[in-house]
């Protein structure tokens, strides 16, 4: 999948952890789009993350077939969609940056003065030793892990057409209480500023090999016209220092090309004092020139600019994967299963008001499948070992719940859990049984301290006992 594949699945997610309540989408849509792509998958077959090729798929087609079925039918919808991007570059900036990069290299290339070729007058060593630089930073890169440049970030701020602003933490995991537009960002924004980095180092690879083709065409452009002829001079190279320098810089051109050097004329260009010995044809060294811009140059960075969009690309393709898929994709699927299949949920010691049961039926819902019919069992304080003496389950599925406040007992409750997960498991095949904590009595009363605290006496509680554990509370709680 490309990045456009990648940014519709995760727009289409924004929408459904964002709208809880299904104001802009619908539950009874979401239903229908996953049934229509789901291609007979099940949530029982969701056991991996990072997301695995089938789950891609899925979430592909479904996004694919919200898109054609959907968006055009809720304005709010359309709008709210062409709202959600990420950073993009502009195409007239990258398009006038390469032609800006070919001219300067026609004209940063110059053969000297009047008719005369100085061989190290050239700015082709300043512009290899740069180039080799460039190179091997880029390379030390594209393989560290953190690709968070600064100067690449306040670049993006002025090149993009997107902003950049996003919370400070990437995760997978949905937070209560933030909108559409911030879901969207805490999934996107991190891997898309990544690939425009990524992809923005490759543009600039591209941009200095038509630097030196410029360089190339400049050298040939003027040696149309002109008859130069080749010297060289230098305050610091000794004649044979000359032959050795010029023979290693011109060997990978040498041997692109099939030029030969032509070192042995170098002692009669040498230019001192104003005049040069013998001044040479210029166009053996013009070959070498171009030869040696587009073997040490050209060809590198191009090569360069491949693997790094290559590098982009399977990035971004693992990153993607590891935004934390499979509480997504479970709840997604459930929403379409259960077939009206009735489980039956135990209450431990009240019937609960219809508010407390539609809390409970959710939860339930969660696990097992939106058209699950819950059937509510009261099991009395005091009576529970005479209720696991005499419980028949009639399905593999069943709950527990508990009140999340009351401070659990090995006599009681890990003893009751213990007891209806063994009767379930001896005469119901794939059983499974899910604890629900109840947290409607609690509301906001608490501190998330406290919260967390019970939860975990109770986790604790019932560890090694081979269930489920869910906290079932009012939407809202935050």
């Amino acid at each position: 999948m490309d990045w456009n594949d990648w940014q519709s699945i995760l727009r289409w997610r924004a929408v459904e952890e964002g709208d809880a309540d299904g104001a802009l989408l619908s539950e009874e849509r979401r239903r229908e789009a996953t049934l229509r792509t789901c291609a007979g998958m099940t949530s029982d077959e969701v056991t991996t993350d990072p997301l695995g090729a089938r789950e891609a798929a899925f979430l592909l087609r479904r996004s694919r077939w919200l898109e054609e079925e959907v968006i055009g039918c809720n304005g709010s919808l359309v709008r709210l969609m062409e709202r959600l991007s990420t950073l993009s570059s502009r195409r007239f900036v990258t398009s006038s940056t390469w032609v800006a990069a070919a001219i300067a290299g026609y004209v940063l290339v110059g053969l000297g003065q009047q008719t005369e070729f100085n061989l190290l007058a050239l700015p082709l060593v300043s512009l290899m030793l740069w180039n080799a630089a460039v190179m091997i930073w880029s390379l030390v890169m594209e393989w560290s892990p953190n690709q968070e440049s600064p100067l690449l970030i306040w670049l993006a701020q002025r090149l993009s057409l997107a902003g950049l602003d996003r919370p400070s933490a990437e995760t997978g995991e949905p937070l209560t209480g933030i909108s559409v537009d911030q879901r969207f960002a805490m999934l996107a924004q991190g891997p898309a500023m990544e690939r425009w980095q990524r992809r923005f180092r490759a543009h600039l690879h591209v941009a200095a090999a038509l630097m030196a083709l410029g360089g190339i065409v400049g050298l040939y452009a003027r040696g149309w016209a002109h008859e130069y002829r080749a010297v060289w001079e230098s305050t610091i190279l000794s004649e044979e220092a000359a032959q050795h320098f010029l023979g290693a810089l011109f060997r990978p051109a040498s041997a692109l090309l099939g030029v030969e050097i032509p070192l042995e004329q170098l002692p009669d260009m040498h230019r001192t004092g104003g005049l040069a010995k013998q001044p040479c044809p210029a166009l053996p060294w013009l070959h070498l020139y171009a030869g040696s811009l587009l073997a040490l140059v050209v060809l590198p960075r191009l090569a360069l600019a491949g693997f790094t969009i290559w590098r982009a690309h399977a990035r971004l393709a693992r990153r993607m994967r590891r935004l934390g898929w499979q509480n997504y994709l479970l709840h997604t699927l459930r929403a379409a299963e259960g077939g009206h299949e009735t489980v039956t949920v135990l209450v431990h010691g009240h019937h609960g008001t219809p508010a407390h049961q539609e809390v409970w039926a959710r939860g339930v819902r969660e696990r097992f499948g939106q058209m699950i019919l819950p059937e509510f069992v009261v099991i009395p304080h005091g009576e529970e070992d005479e209720f696991t003496a005499s419980w028949k389950p009639r399905q593999p599925h069943a709950a527990l719940v508990f009140n999340l406040a009351t401070t659990p007992e090995t006599e009681v409750q890990r003893r009751l859990v213990m007891e209806i997960n063994r009767t379930l498991q001896s005469t119901q095949h794939a059983a499974e049984l899910l604890v629900l904590l109840d947290a409607t009595s609690i509301g906001n009363r608490w501190s998330p301290e406290k919260w967390a605290d019970r939860e975990n006496l109770w986790v604790d509680m019932l560890s090694g006992l081979g269930v489920q554990i869910l906290v079932a509370a009012q939407r809202g709680r935050s």
